[in-house]
């Protein structure tokens, strides 16, 4: 019998490590309990990225609960994105390997939106986080990291169609993505996606042209000099810059949504 499996005397039912991670639940809300429950043990490590969980049908005899409350609660974990559901004899719930923000991102640009939060807001909280972000990223970019931005910025360039200015903008994003994975703090990690998210949420909706993307790719090669050097000042100093040229355009532009 498998380690992680026993079989009581009395009953013969098998009791699994599940069993002892896990608890019944009796409830009116019962598949939001069972998310909870299997949040709590994604989060704990109890199943790991990449692990695949129990069953449905293992699940249900865990928690004492339906098949359909355990999917009802699968379902809410995949669109939290602690979870992916693979269809197929060898599909089943697996863990991801990093949690995703999207589901943060969309609720928080909604709710700037809905509160009509203005543009020189979202300036200044770029102005605190990304230059700071970039400073940090100065102190470890390698070599590799260094011919990656290069390669982001130089396609950025080339590949800007002027017949659909707007579907390029994408790299830019990444290109400030990666500065964040450089700076290696999770928390700045994922403020940066949030503004990125915001940022390119509103610029998808602005029709560029050459002379824009010339400057925008003139900046950014601007801040991977600094990277380069591993100056942090000039570094956080080029990125304030780049933020408020960004914003003038913007400004130029006169878009009001966000």
């Amino acid at each position: 019998m498998n380690k992680n499996t026993e079989q009581t005397e009395n009953t013969g039912i098998k009791v699994t490590e599940g069993h002892r991670i896990f608890s019944p639940v009796q409830s009116e809300r019962v598949s939001q309990l069972i998310e909870k429950q299997l949040k709590e043990a994604i989060i704990k490590h109890h199943y790991r990225a990449g692990d695949k969980l129990p069953s449905e049908r293992d699940l249900a005899q865990m928690f004492g609960a339906s098949r359909s409350s355990i999917r009802e609660a699968i379902r809410s974990l995949e669109r939290a994105g602690f979870v992916v559901v693979k269809k197929g004899v060898q599909g089943g719930a697996f863990v991801l390997k990093k949690g995703s923000t999207k589901v943060i991102t969309n609720h928080l640009r909604d709710v700037l939106r809905l509160r009509e939060v203005s543009l020189e807001e979202v300036l200044r909280a770029r102005l605190i986080i990304e230059p700071e972000v970039a400073a940090e990223a100065a102190k470890n970019a390698s070599d590799e990291d260094i011919r990656l931005l290069e390669e982001i910025t130089s396609d950025q360039l080339k590949s800007f169609d002027p017949e659909n200015p707007v579907t390029q903008y994408d790299r830019n994003p990444r290109f400030h993505r990666v500065l964040a994975e450089l700076a290696g703090n999770q928390v700045l990690m994922i403020v940066q996606e949030i503004l990125m998210e915001i940022h390119a949420h509103r610029m998808n909706k602005i029709k560029l042209d050459k002379h824009a993307i010339k400057r925008i790719t003139s900046q950014h090669q601007g801040i991977i000099d600094a990277l380069k050097k591993k100056d942090s000042r000039l570094a956080r100093d080029r990125v304030k810059k780049h933020v408020l040229s960004v914003h003038e355009l913007h400004e130029q532009l006169d878009e009001q949504d966000i």
